[in-house]
Formats: structure tokens, C-alpha cells, sequence
């Protein structure tokens, strides 16, 4: 397989994260995270009333009903919410650190404290101590990132500041 040279930086589109009660999920995302949603209500497709949805498409002849909710963040990222309802969510894995596949997602505000402080307020739970990216120790404004989860279990990321600004320019 031959490779581009200079491949296309591509920009992250969305996120998608699949939780078992939507209505909850969107309140807690759009309440906690500042998330807008992008449509008024959730789309729900269910293969008995329109068999060639997209979805039905893409995934297995199991899939029967999903309802989707498109949102938005800060930086227009798309951020999707997804239920599962026909078959329905299995029990939420505990946080595993080994597991395969997405580890976390990511959001850069000014206070995680606090911020952290609102998703354990609201059902969440925080994971292992706030910390000191090594690569920002020493710098004169203090930098911090911390682990918490939604309370169906998503991990979240909260960074003091953007990625390229805590990564770029270090050895």
C-alpha cells in the first residue's frame, strides 16, 4: 500500500457515544458540558417503519430502533448521543484502562476542578487525582487535567487548556 507523502491534516468531525437513557444524557451533556443540540428533538429510527434508514445500513439486521441526538460543542464538534433501544444497551463496563478502543473523550476548560465538581454534583464520578501535564510542569501558569466519567460510565477528560498549546513546541 503506498502512502501519501503529506497526508491531509483532517479535522475532527464528531464524537459519538452510545448511552441508555438519551432524554437524561442530553440534560446532563447540555446542562454540565454547555452543549447545544442541533435539532429540537432526537431522531429515532426504527427498522419496522423505515427499513432503509441509513443506519439500518450500516449496521447488523439485529438493530431494530435508535434514537440519535446531534449536539454540539464550544468548538463546533459534533458530539452524538446514541440509544440503543432495540436490542437495548448492555450493562456499562467499569472504567478499564486495558480495554481496547476509544479510552476518553476530551474538553478543555478553564477550572476542571470545578468542572469535575459539577459532573460528581450530578451523578458522575471523578477517576484518580488532578494532575500536572508533565510537559507543562514549571510553566507560570498552572496546568492541570483530570479524569471523571458521565454517570453511564463515558470517560471524560478535563484539560486546563487546548491541546496543541499543552503538546506543541516540547521535547
Amino acid at each position: 500500500m503506498s502512502l501519501e507523502p503529506n497526508p491531509h491534516n483532517r479535522v475532527l468531525n464528531h464524537i459519538a457515544l452510545h448511552v441508555p437513557d438519551l432524554d437524561a444524557a442530553i440534560h446532563w451533556y447540555t446542562t454540565i458540558f454547555g452543549f447545544r443540540p442541533l435539532r429540537s428533538t432526537p431522531v429515532c429510527s426504527d427498522r419496522s417503519t423505515t427499513p432503509s434508514a441509513p443506519i439500518f445500513r450500516v449496521y447488523g439486521s439485529s438493530l431494530h430502533k435508535v434514537k440519535v441526538a446531534f449536539l454540539s460543542t464550544g468548538n463546533g464538534v459534533g458530539f452524538e448521543l446514541f440509544q440503543f433501544i432495540d436490542p437495548p444497551m448492555s450493562t456499562p463496563a467499569s472504567f478499564d484502562y486495558t480495554r481496547g478502543g476509544v479510552f476518553h473523550v476530551a474538553v478543555t476548560d478553564p477550572d476542571p476542578e470545578a468542572l469535575c465538581e459539577r459532573v460528581v454534583a450530578n451523578g458522575g464520578k471523578k477517576i484518580g487525582e488532578t494532575v500536572t501535564p508533565g510537559v507543562c510542569e514549571g510553566e507560570a501558569e498552572r496546568q492541570v487535567a483530570l479524569y471523571c466519567q458521565d454517570p453511564w460510565g463515558n470517560v471524560i477528560e478535563a484539560c486546563s487548556c487546548g491541546f496543541e498549546r499543552m503538546m506543541a513546541n516540547r521535547e
